[in-house]
């Protein structure tokens, strides 16, 4: 089976690694990974033509789980939703990999990163091939465990084992949420299988029943929902579980690309998108995820305004960007959503391996403001930069284009006008910072000559990855999304992503014209103010910081969010595990196992003192004993 085998290969690299890695294989455990990767984007590549073709399968591998009425299998669902996700996975993983042969070259953990790397890909890979939700399951938990360990790889340096324990701990609260939200689908479909669970009549039912919830009648449905979206809402950084991304930018390069740009954080993407059927039928939560995702994008996009640390930028970035995906989700757009994450894993996975090309060169500096000048060095690099750039922005004809317009004409559509403001805003400031980035890092002149004369060119094994990336954010939004709102992508997913409110969906061709040309707009008055800023007037960002600090410093402290959890949750939490250590373990427990110890001890140091070991003593004392009970005995009579 065909299916089988794009697990398989992943699989396969993870075992032969594990076990032959270190004494063994070492550098070479590199080709392993590889081989193993192009495996599943070959298989992945065919299984996307042969669904384009009509194929659709959903079967049984082997029953997993039996629980008296309950049977979960592990079971392999192959269909346009899951065609879409295969070719994301293995392509960016692929590149990654490939990438990570000049970039992780010279590290003593070599086969370990590119063992981890194998780990995370096949998590991926259960976390879409499944047919349940059981499975969903364990593809998210793993997913969970190969990103600790890729953010943390470096795990002497205390800033990435702090960011990978941060990381894990931030999703297992959003995580929480989804375990109430598995709960609820086997309680109520008594099931956990995609076919059960996506019953009209079974939800219609589940949609009657309410509970009041802070004085709002919710249905068993928008519960269930909200549950499994909470889970969303940390593993693909929303507000207000956001901020585990930017410090997971510890780990390698290749990581921030692979995991937190393209593939693991669209995880809740693809698990709303999936459950399209319940969320769509959930009016309250559908509410809540449009306005969790528009906040998170205008939050992510106004701190990348300010930051200065090449890879936080980008981080930010993702964190508006699956804003945005998020936001579309919720406003019924799921095909939108879905275009964006797949063209997005492109031009973003390009842009982070484009900052890791520039640490390879500047000896691991990510400060812009030492930068300045390396297109004359890194022609490449700066090159498939500038695209990632322009995709990102929005503008025509690349990538971002399409699925940024499309996302905010169906926000518009479906009577999300606030929604759609954010996001529109959000555009223009996107193309502002991504620009920024642009003409600080490899426009203008050196800023730090030293860095600047020992910077060079990547090997090809890094600007291959680039190349074939930056044709991809050039051409995939055109080959999929034209026409506007109507392109290849729409009748690709459209079997397995209704939209929630068709009705709302359809615009007037003057409409959809006059907002499409208005986010263009937008993304070029972004692109020309930077430009204004940073190299016609360079003055110009000193006195608006001046002019705004208070603002500024507002965006730049990341909105104080990690001062506030910090205040208001971790210290709180120290105090009370103080109290309960110094106060009530020490004086309390400690107290009573003392105390236990004393009587022990007391009581045996009074029997001690019968304890003569002189016979006569013993004779007597029984004689005694003796003659006291009979006398009481006759006493008694």
């Amino acid at each position: 089976m065909i299916e089988l085998g794009i697990l398989l290969g992943p699989l396969a690299a993870i075992i032969i690694n594990a076990f032959f890695g270190r004494l063994y294989l070492k550098e070479k455990a590199s080709y392993v990974s590889i081989a193993g990767v192009l495996i599943s984007l070959v298989l992945s590549i065919l299984t996307f033509v042969r669904v384009a073709g009509g194929y659709h399968l959903d079967t049984v591998v082997y029953e997993w789980v039996l629980a008296g009425n309950i049977h979960i299998p592990f079971g392999i669902l192959i269909d346009q939703l899951t065609a879409i996700m295969l070719i994301v996975v293995t392509f960016v993983s692929t590149m990654v990999h490939i990438y990570s042969l000049g970039y992780m070259h010279h590290d003593p953990g070599h086969w370990r990163f590119f063992t981890y790397l194998s780990i995370f890909t096949l998590s991926m890979l259960v976390l879409v091939l499944g047919n349940n939700f059981l499975m969903l399951f364990v593809g998210w938990e793993l997913v969970g465990l190969s990103s600790y360990l890729l953010i943390g790889f470096w795990f002497h340096k205390d800033s990435a084992a702090d960011a990978s324990k941060k990381a894990f701990v931030v999703n297992r609260i959003g995580d929480f949420g989804f375990y109430i939200g598995l709960l609820l689908v086997i309680i109520t479909f008594n099931s956990l299988s995609y076919s059960d669970a996506f019953n009209i009549h079974a939800i219609e039912q589940a949609k009657e029943i309410t509970y009041p919830i802070f004085g709002i009648q919710m249905s068993l449905l928008d519960i269930m929902t909200f549950g499994l979206f909470c889970g969303a809402i940390g593993k693909s950084a929303q507000f207000p579980l956001h901020v585990w991304l930017p410090d997971a930018m510890e780990g390698p390069t290749p990581v921030s690309a692979l995991i937190h740009a393209a593939t693991m954080v669209t995880a809740g993407v693809y698990m709303v998108a999936r459950c399209n059927p319940l969320f769509a039928q959930a009016e309250i939560t559908s509410v809540i995820v449009v306005y969790v995702g528009a906040i998170t994008a205008f939050l992510g996009a106004t701190i990348g305004l300010t930051q200065f640390d090449f890879k936080r930028v980008l981080a930010y970035s993702t964190v508006s960007q699956l804003g945005y995906m998020i936001m579309a989700a919720g406003a019924g757009a799921y095909v939108a959503a879905i275009f964006h994450l797949f063209t997005h894993a492109f031009f973003k996975a390009l842009l982070f391996l484009c900052s890791g090309s520039v640490m390879h060169a500047m000896q691991d500096e990510l400060d812009i403001r030492k930068m300045g000048g390396l297109i004359k060095k890194m022609p490449i690099t700066g090159y498939t930069f500038l695209i990632g750039c322009i995709a990102i922005a929005g503008i025509p004809p690349l990538a971002g284009f399409w699925s940024k317009d499309e996302i905010l004409a169906m926000t518009f559509s479906a009577d999300f006008k606030f929604a759609w403001f954010i996001g529109a805003v959000v555009a223009f400031m996107t193309a502002f910072y991504m620009f920024r980035l642009w003409w600080m890092v490899f426009k203008g002149e050196p800023r730090d000559k030293h860095l600047y004369d020992h910077a060079h060119e990547s090997p090809s094994s890094m600007t291959v990855p680039l190349i074939l990336l930056a044709i991809l954010s050039v051409v995939v939004g055109a080959i999929f999304g034209y026409p506007l709102e109507d392109g290849y992508i729409h009748s690709f997913l459209g079997p397995v992503l209704t939209p929630a409110h068709a009705g709302a969906h359809h615009m007037s061709a003057a409409l959809s014209t006059g907002l499409m040309i208005l986010s263009i707009v937008l993304a070029a008055a972004g692109i020309y103010v930077s430009y204004l800023y940073y190299i016609q007037k360079p003055e110009l960002p000193g006195k608006t910081v001046k002019a705004l600090k208070p603002v500024h410093n507002f965006f730049y402290r990341k909105w104080y969010f990690d001062e506030v959890y910090d205040a208001v949750i971790i210290q709180p939490i120290v105090l009370i595990s103080r109290f309960l250590w110094k106060g009530f373990d020490n004086n309390v427990i400690d107290f009573i196992v003392n105390g236990v110890g004393w009587i022990a001890r007391s009581l045996g140091s009074f029997l001690r003192i019968i304890q003569t070991g002189r016979m006569q003593t013993y004779l007597f004392t029984m004689v005694l004993g003796v003659v006291i009970l009979l006398s009481i005995f006759y006493m008694g009579y």
